[in-house]
């Protein structure tokens, strides 16, 4: 067992310096948004669930994580746990900021979802948690100019947005929950683009 887990561990450390390098190489060889072209995050101001208005600009000056969601969405209650886990991992850094935006039209729909989460597989899930700011669209929901804006394919969404306000992540690795003590891989390379980001100060940001 002892075997199997460090073997495992080791084929991830190998998967992560493939995606380290591969990304290094892309920043190098051009495969990059260029200065002229990068777009910078949709200017939204929503309201959280005591009603206070949240601005994208309050968080100028932070690695900011976008999570969208609705209810009933069952990708969205799976990415629940481990994008909490992150949410913890970096709850001790006030320079990394996670936002999750809720899209359904109806605000009850929303807080009861907050505060109840789902059903999935018989396991009770939530799609977020306190670590995270939570705003809504309602009662605009889908119809919302956030989501023209990012041109949704679907949902769940993340989007990784640099201390600047640019959009550095449209399509980030999604992280997965943990299996038999180990961190997952897209999990860990998530971890990775957000500490990349905080240590950078270029402009320059991955190809969408």
């Amino acid at each position: 067992m002892k075997t199997m887990k460090f073997s495992l561990k080791l084929s991830i450390l190998i998967c992560l310096g493939i995606f380290a390098m591969q990304h290094v190489y892309a920043m190098r060889n051009g495969d990059v948004v260029n200065e002229d072209s990068i777009q910078m995050a949709y200017p939204f101001e929503l309201k959280d669930k005591d009603g206070k208005l949240v601005r994208m600009e309050d968080f100028r000056g932070k690695v900011v994580v976008l999570d969208f969601w609705f209810k009933g969405c069952v990708p969205c209650m799976l990415l629940g746990e481990p994008l909490g886990q992150i949410r913890k991992y970096y709850q001790s850094n006030p320079e990394v900021v996670f936002i999750d935006i809720n899209l359904d039209d109806n605000v009850d729909f929303w807080l009861n979802s907050l505060k109840n989460g789902g059903t999935v597989q018989k396991k009770r899930r939530h799609y977020t948690d306190s670590l995270s700011i939570s705003v809504s669209t309602a009662p605009a929901g889908f119809d919302h100019e956030i989501t023209k804006y990012y041109k949704f394919n679907g949902v769940p969404t993340l989007i990784i947005i640099n201390k600047k306000g640019e959009i550095l992540e449209r399509n980030p690795p999604r992280p997965l929950s943990e299996k038999n003590g180990i961190e997952s891989i897209g999990s860990l390379k998530f971890k990775m683009l957000i500490n990349e980001y905080l240590l950078s100060s270029s402009k320059k940001s991955r190809a969408q």
